[in-house]
């Protein structure tokens, strides 16, 4: 009596290419422990923004969630290893003129971050580097949500960004790793490296397209608005081709509505808020609206709010 019998071979082909598809068809935002907060490029008051001492800070802290700025950077030797820095122009970092890659091809022979005159300064980090502290966060038991904001304004905008899908997929993090841009050659490129890979767009600003962001205008169909304020990346599609977006708080308190559009117009798996420009806690009223978010970028007067929250003090 046969008990088992091995299916043809045309089945099983079949079967793998089923199975092939659930594991690359994309990280739910499940997958993501939503709702969260991270830190806004590190523990900013403890050390330079998007340091390596601000982010380990932030890494250890009772919230090991990180968001940060990252750029392409490539060496002398032709490999391509990344910066973490939130300007694509050395000026507001170091004071001197120019891009980083255009004067260093070493990164050990950056100038050093001083973003905030009243902090010491602190050496760059590449991305490799980045994503090596990462491992080794996840070493110590501890996997922290890191949100990448792709700030590469360069002709090899599209080269890096395949290069950082390629790296999530090569270190194992798209479980807990998202990329962001206000640019679309940063995101379009990283998604087709890594499609299972979350990625997403920008509203930013008191830009003039904010009005045709309402849920009650349907003209965001068709409305070719800036992509340097308000990142779509389909312009004049009906389907918002992206994982989620980001918004920033201003926008988000005048127009918390934006919350349920997104999520139910347009299909988004997540709607996120980033701090802008805010050295205050947010107000009891603004926290109310945060509540509607699922994933929070915090500075640290807002984060410390949010941990004391969080313990129930």
């Amino acid at each position: 009596m046969i008990l088992f019998q091995h299916p043809p071979r045309r089945w099983r082909a079949l079967f793998l290419l089923a199975f092939a598809l659930v594991i690359v068809s994309g990280v739910d935002s499940a997958a993501f422990d939503f709702p969260a907060a991270g830190w806004h490029r590190g523990d900013a008051a403890f050390a330079q923004e998007n340091s390596r001492a601000a982010l380990q800070k932030a890494l250890a802290s009772a919230n090991p969630n990180i968001e940060l700025d990252i750029i392409d950077f490539v060496d002398a030797r032709g490999r391509r290893v990344g910066l973490v820095s939130h300007d694509y122009l050395m000026k507001r970092a170091t004071g001197l003129d120019g891009t980083f890659g255009e004067k260093y091809k070493d990164p050990s022979q950056l100038p050093q971050n001083a973003a905030n005159p009243l902090l010491p300064p602190q050496p760059f980090m590449t991305v490799a580097e980045l994503f090596d502290l990462i491992r080794e966060t996840k070493a110590r038991g501890v996997t922290p949500i890191v949100s990448l904001d792709m700030k590469e304004e360069g002709k090899n905008a599209e080269a890096f960004a395949r290069w950082v899908g390629e790296r999530i997929r090569e270190y194992g993090f798209q479980d807990h790793i998202f990329a962001s841009s206000f640019f679309l050659n940063n995101i379009k490129p990283l998604k087709a490296a890594c499609p299972e890979c979350l990625a997403g767009g920008l509203v930013f600003n008191d830009h003039w397209g904010l009005r045709f962001l309402s849920p009650h205008y349907a003209s965001v169909d068709i409305t070719p608005l800036s992509k340097v304020t308000f990142f779509l990346g389909f312009l004049g599609k009906k389907e918002y081709p992206l994982d989620f977006i980001l918004l920033q708080d201003d926008i988000f308190f005048e127009n918390p509505d934006l919350v349920n559009y997104w999520k139910n117009k347009r299909k988004v798996k997540f709607v996120g808020v980033f701090v802008y420009n805010k050295d205050r806690p947010y107000t009891e009223d603004e926290w109310a609206l945060l509540k509607k978010a699922d994933w929070l970028e915090l500075d640290p007067p807002q984060m410390n709010q949010y941990l004391q929250r969080k313990s129930g003090k």
